[in-house]
């Protein structure tokens, strides 16, 4: 049960990480110390995506979340709201220690920075709950 907050939060991680994509490129490629330079080019935003979508199943089967990945594999979105919804904060940290460790530190530090309950509020939004 644990293991699937972890799915659901890494769901909700990746669709933020898709709307900062989205929202970057419509800012005209303008980069925070005004150069104009490409972020990402329109044809690999969804092979980006396809690819983190699948290295996340494979951290978390990795690191003892199968059941999780399998739901998030699967997009069982019941089980991953059962999972968000019984997160506690060890289970958070441990989200946020195995990001860091396998090359997603932007999402530990928002993840970090958003804390456990507006990230599990963000999910439940996305989720329409």
């Amino acid at each position: 049960m644990k293991n699937k907050i972890l799915v659901l939060i890494i769901s909700g991680v990746l669709v933020v990480g898709s709307i900062s994509v989205a929202y970057a490129k419509g800012r005209n490629n303008i980069s925070s110390d005004n150069s104009s330079r490409p972020v990402l080019s329109a044809q690999n935003i969804g092979s980006q995506s396809n690819d983190s979508f699948n290295n996340m199943i494979k951290i978390m089967q990795d690191n003892g979340f199968s059941d999780e990945a399998k739901a998030m594999q699967n997009r069982d979105y019941d089980a991953m709201n059962k999972f968000m919804n019984n997160l506690n904060d060890d289970d958070y940290k441990k989200m946020i220690d195995i990001m860091q460790n396998n090359g997603y530190g932007f999402m530990a530090k928002m993840m970090e920075s958003v804390g456990k309950d507006n990230m599990t509020k963000m999910h439940q939004d996305m989720m329409g709950n």
